[in-house]
This record gives C-alpha cells, sequence and structure tokens, in this order.
C-alpha cells in the first residue's frame, strides 16, 4: 500500500531539521559577537544558554506534534485504503512528479510510493497478450523528469486546425503512439519509470524490461525508442548497454528518436549544482545547501546529461524545439536558439557532437513541453517512420 503519510512527514521533519539549524547558525554568529566584547561575556552566556534551550524545546515540540499529525493522518489512510485501488491520473501526476524529485530516496526506502518501471498501454499495465499481438514493428515511448505515461496526452488544444483533427473524437485525446497505430501500424507502447533513480540505473532496468518483452514478442522484428527529455537520454543508455551486454533486443532496434533530450546537459539542472555550491560557502545557508542537494539522483544527471558517452547507435533522430517565432531570422533566431525551448539549448538537444545516422529537426515556437504532443512534432515523426524525410501529413 502506498502510504503518503511517512513520506510527507519525513519531508517536514527534515525541513524543521534545516530551519533549526539556520536559527542556531544566524544566533550563534551573534552570541559569537557578544562574547567578544569586554564585559558581556558572563551574561551574553547566560541568555544564550536559556535561549537555546527554549529554542530546543521549540522545534522539538514542532517536530513531535508534526510525527503526532501525521501519524495519525497515516491511521485514517491505512483504513480507508484498498491496497489493491489504481491512483487516479491526479494521484498518478503526484506520485510522478514526487519521484521525480526524492525517487530514489523513495526507492531506498523500499516506499510503496516509489515508481516501479513497467510497459503500459492506454488503460493499464501492458498483458502479455498485448505484447504477443503486437505487430511486426512497435514503438516504446518514454517520458521525461516528473511526469508518466499520461504526459503524452497534454496540450490537446495543440491538434483543432491539424488535419488530423477530424479523425479523432473530442475528448478522447490524441497521442503520437496511437496515430502511428492507425496510420502506420505501428504498435505503441509506454514506458512508466522512477525519474528520480539515476539514468544509468534507469537505463540497465529498461535494458533488462526490453528483453523481457522482446522474448515475449519474437514476433516483433523493429524496435523504436521515443524518448522526450530524460527519457531520449535512458534510452541512449539502455541501448548502449543492452549492445555491450549482447542483449539480442538492441539488435531490433531500428531508431531512437529523442524530443529535446539534454544530450550534453540542461542549463537549469546546472543551476541546482552552483546553487548548492554557493550555499555551502557559509555556516548560515549550509542548511539550504543540504536542502538542495537532497535532490535526485536523475536531477543530478541533467546537468552533464551524456556529455562523452559516444557509443555505437542504431539510426538516431533529433527532434528540438527553440522559442524563436516561425519564420524569425537574425538575432531572433540566435536568441531563440541559445533559450532553445525554454529547458533545453539547441546545441544540447542536437547533440552537434554525435556522428553516424543522425537526423535533426528544429521546429521554432515549440517549448520543451509542447513536443510531447504537437502535430508538427507528430509530422516529422510520421515520416521518418514511413520511411520518408519529409514531414509527411495524413496521405503524404
Amino acid at each position: 500500500m502506498a502510504a503518503y503519510a511517512p513520506t510527507l512527514n519525513a519531508g517536514f521533519q527534515a525541513t524543521a531539521s534545516r530551519v533549526q539549524e539556520m536559527h542556531q547558525a544566524i544566533a550563534g554568529k551573534t552570541f559569537d559577537s557578544l562574547l567578544r566584547v569586554p564585559g558581556l561575556s558572563m551574561p551574553t552566556r547566560i541568555v544564550q544558554g536559556v535561549h537555546d534551550a527554549i529554542t530546543q524545546g521549540v522545534y522539538a515540540a514542532v517536530r513531535h506534534g508534526g510525527s503526532a499529525a501525521f501519524a495519525l493522518a497515516g491511521g485514517i489512510e491505512r483504513r480507508v485504503d484498498d491496497p489493491a485501488r489504481t491512483p487516479g491520473p491526479k494521484e498518478q501526476f503526484f506520485r510522478s512528479a514526487l519521484n521525480g524529485a526524492v525517487g530514489d530516496t523513495l526507492a531506498a526506502a523500499g516506499s510503496a510510493l516509489a515508481v516501479q518501471m513497467s510497459l503500459r498501454e492506454r488503460d493499464g499495465p501492458v498483458t502479455r497478450e498485448r505484447l504477443s499481438g503486437l505487430p511486426s514493428r512497435a514503438c516504446i515511448f518514454l517520458h521525461g523528469l516528473a511526469c508518466d505515461e499520461h504526459s503524452w496526452r497534454l496540450r490537446q488544444d495543440a491538434w483543432a486546425d491539424s488535419p488530423w483533427a477530424a479523425r479523432h473524437p473530442p475528448g478522447e485525446g490524441v497521442t503520437y503512439g496511437e496515430l502511428l497505430e492507425s496510420e502506420l501500424g505501428i504498435g505503441a507502447l509506454w514506458l512508466r519509470y522512477n525519474t528520480g533513480l539515476a539514468v544509468d540505473q534507469n537505463a540497465q532496468h529498461l535494458a533488462e524490461l526490453m528483453q523481457r518483452a522482446a522474448a515475449a514478442a519474437p514476433q516483433v522484428r523493429e524496435w523504436v525508442l521515443v524518448g522526450h527529455s530524460m527519457g531520449g537520454l535512458v534510452a541512449r543508455r539502455a541501448h548502449a548497454l543492452a549492445t555491450d551486454g549482447g542483449l539480442d533486443w538492441a539488435t531490433r532496434v531500428s531508431t531512437i528518436v529523442c524530443l529535446g533530450s539534454p544530450h550534453q546537459g540542461a542549463p537549469l539542472a546546472g543551476l541546482g549544482h552552483a546553487a548548492a555550491a554557493a550555499l555551502d560557502v557559509s555556516d548560515v545557508t549550509r542548511p539550504l545547501a543540504r536542502v538542495a542537494n537532497a535532490r535526485s539522483r536523475g536531477i543530478k544527471d541533467l546537468r552533464r546529461g551524456l556529455q562523452g558517452q559516444t557509443a555505437p547507435a542504431p539510426a538516431l533522430r533529433l527532434v528540438f524545439g527553440t522559442l524563436a517565432d516561425p519564420g524569425e531570422t537574425g538575432l531572433g533566431t540566435l536568441v531563440g536558439r541559445w533559450l532553445g525551448d525554454g529547458l533545453v539549448r539547441a546545441g544540447s538537444a542536437s547533440a552537434d557532437e554525435l556522428g553516424g545516422d543522425v537526423q535533426r529537426v528544429e521546429l521554432a515556437g515549440l517549448g520543451h513541453m509542447a513536443l510531447l504532443n504537437h502535430p508538427r512534432v507528430y509530422g516529422v515523426i510520421r515520416g521518418w517512420m514511413a520511411g520518408d524525410s519529409a514531414r509527411a501529413a495524413p496521405g503524404g
């Protein structure tokens, strides 16, 4: 059973401890200064002793009170929660976000809230019957940090004026996978995984999962991996590990498509590292550095991406957005490429250091999350999957 109360209590206790440490550091500097003033040493020590006793009591009461409240909440949660219950989309979104932030800690603690890697279809976990019924070509979609398989259904409004709008009744939603199935007969599955784990750890898990899936679907002669953001890094590393390990599914991967993946790292992840280092230089701010360093291994891995890892890969297809307006030229284009899609710069997403069978497509005017579900992106993917380098439209 997934218990939220213990996890929230752990976060509350850690926050209270960091606040107390900052309080003590600030007060300590004040008392240290007063202790150096002639004639104030003795009264300062008395006041400091009283201050420390009171504050320790107050923070202890806060922590114990919080523990009691969360224990009560946990008891209520156990009474009303059904161990066999499947979380709804909103609850699953919260769990995915929580795993993105501290998923490695949850996994290490054996928490039921830690997301377990699994292949999914539209209505739930994939079955052996679904695997055995896949066509000869199949595509796996890997979401990015703090997301899950439902993220591929975001931004449905983007399809309203597209050539594909009429093919899907309102309210049903559109995803790249379902369109590929209906138009090109390519089977589609989605991956759910704990994005707080290290990229290499998720890649190893995926390599093993794909080996089992491929064994259950021997009729699939061609696998395609499509990863958004972190998902593209996991896909590349999983294929490299599988190749090094002699896993036969790797030989059946024809294409890896990366959508806005930070192959050379993401600036925001680098800022988190720099902020933690800056906060660690002072006793007063060091507790905040501990908070910053508590971010997951997955987030930390995004700082460097896959720099220096140029293992042989199948056909690599890179799609990346820029914040420049479509058709813009000159300075606007340069600024757009420098900003990239708002989270990943164009140079990192285009992975210029990679050679071999690599194709790159820049889509101006699309932000990072728009790459998950947009007709312009689908047109590019469809063209590649149809064996046509053009950005195909229905019937094109």
